[in-house]
């Protein structure tokens, strides 16, 4: 077993290496290790118990993060005057409870985001349920330890620190809400699933799970956890190809424009996430409580056949549902996988476009299939839903379709730098150092998940998309979902 995980190893190393190259062998590079960004700080991890030990009430929680992510945030703040709202914006957070409630809430609501995002991700969900006619929920977020800050704080928390944020989160709402409810995105799924299989009974009742884009299954995924010293090692042969500099803890270095989610990945970032994985498939205890799944068929992040397989073999509440966003392309090319699900279990709806006939897990009957399924928000034509996009409103102000923000970080990856440029906001071309000498490329845009398929066009430009097109009815299904 040890000699198969270690060949595994090898062959992953070797793939990083063939598909990287040594730093600096190509000029054009743009992005660079710098201490400012990349070095971990002495940011606090634990924000939510005070000097004693005692856990906060949950506003002086949300208060005190923030003032903490204000003052971590310097080197990766371009404008000082957006540091404060970013700061707010990037911490945990709680909604007001809707006046027709009368001051008393019927359920809390938990959100969780994933892994080198922040509680940012989930706030249009949270905006979306706080207003739910009639619900009553208290809805708040939690930011996970490590996170909202610079990216070289990725690889300081442990899966121990994860779990007790989440812990504190749910238990914030004691004496407040008969239950609660619990929504994670990726690597927020998996803590929200390690929780329900394996955690002690949280202080207030945990009614249901909400799990966007689970992190169940991850693409590409090598158990360095399992390896004695497994990540040390990876880290310690990257580094050694990469010239011992500091860059060979990394596993990608941008220029991180992003204020809600690190661009910069380190190497070590993965393993609690990976520990997660690991004990919630390892579980022995059977998941009664009800679950809605949400994701694509196309994510190309987390592995979405492990999802589905483990809704199928795992999830036992038939009041369950799921969700699975899935391309006519992707569906006319694996019939065999996708063509017979929600025939073989009721609780599985496929939703493949915008209109109110995409739906059916079967492939489209219709040739030639559609160009762009999701529709075309702000001009630019959807193919695919992907991993990153489904808990984000199409008019969110950063990752909607007409956002001030665009994932084109697979053209950096390839080192293709005009399509990198051609693809970005104009702003952020002006803030990449390579776009000052490079022609941008120019064709036709569109948002679709980075497949090798869509990477492989030659006929335009792919932003990963970063919103869900069927964001409402995404929401509405978690409403009609939720046990009242």
């Amino acid at each position: 077993m040890r000699g198969r995980l270690f060949a595994r190893l090898g062959a992953a190393i070797v793939a990083l290496m063939l598909a990287s190259g040594p730093a600096g062998a190509n000029e054009a590079e743009p992005a660079r290790w710098t201490a400012a960004r990349h070095q971990p700080t002495a940011m606090k991890l634990v924000t939510w118990r005070d000097a004693a030990g005692a856990d906060k009430p949950f506003a002086d929680y949300v208060r005190d993060t923030v003032a903490v992510l204000q003052q971590a945030r310097g080197p990766i703040e371009p404008d000082p005057a957006l540091a404060p709202s970013h700061a707010e914006l990037v911490g945990p957070h709680q909604w007001p409870l809707d006046p027709a409630c009368g001051g008393t809430a019927k359920a809390g609501m938990l959100l969780v985001h994933g892994l080198s995002d922040s509680p940012y991700l989930m706030r249009d969900v949270g905006d979306a349920l706080a207003r739910l006619p009639g619900r009553c929920l208290l809805v708040r977020s939690i930011l996970l330890p490590g996170h909202g800050g610079v990216p070289g704080d990725l690889i300081r928390p442990t899966a121990a620190e994860w779990q007790a944020a989440l812990r504190y989160g749910i238990d914030s709402f004691a004496g407040e809400v008969p239950k609660v409810h619990l929504a994670g995105f990726s690597t927020g799924a998996a803590l929200a699933l390690d929780l329900a299989l394996n955690g002690a009974p949280p202080k207030v009742t945990l009614a249901s799970l909400t799990l966007l884009s689970p992190s169940i299954g991850l693409t590409n995924r090598f158990p360095l956890h399992r390896i004695p010293y497994g990540f040390e090692l990876f880290q310690a042969i990257l580094t050694a190809f990469r010239g011992f500099g500091p860059e060979g803890a990394w596993l990608r270095i941008d220029e991180d424009l992003d204020f809600a989610k690190a661009e910069s990945f380190p190497v070590m970032a993965p393993r609690p996430l990976m520990e997660v994985m690991t004990e919630v498939e390892r579980a022995k205890r059977p998941l009664t409580l009800p679950v809605l799944m949400a994701f694509s068929a196309d994510d190309v992040t987390v592995d979405p056949q492990a999802s589905l397989d483990f809704f199928r073999q795992r999830v036992e509440n038939p009041a369950s549902r799921l969700l699975l966003f899935a391309s006519p392309a992707t569906l006319a090319a694996h019939p065999d996988r996708y063509a017979r699900l929600d025939r073989d279990d009721s609780r599985v709806t496929c939703l493949r476009g915008t209109g109110p006939d995409d739906t059916g897990c079967a492939p489209p009957a219709a040739q030639p299939l559609p160009r762009c399924p999701f529709g075309s928000p702000a001009g630019i034509c959807v193919t695919r839903i992907g991993h990153n996009g489904v808990p984000v409103a199409p008019d969110n102000p950063h990752y909607g379709a007409a956002g001030d923000y665009r994932n084109c970080l697979g053209y950096a990856t390839n080192q293709e730098w005009g399509k990198l440029c051609g693809c970005v906001t104009p702003t952020q071309r002006a803030a990449l150092p390579q776009c000052r000498t490079t022609q941008a490329a120019s064709g036709p845009l569109s948002f679709s998940e980075m497949t090798p398929e869509e990477m492989k066009k030659s006929d335009g430009l792919v932003i990963r998309i970063g919103f869900n097109p069927l964001f409402e009815r995404t929401m509405a299904a978690v409403a009609a979902f939720l046990p009242e």
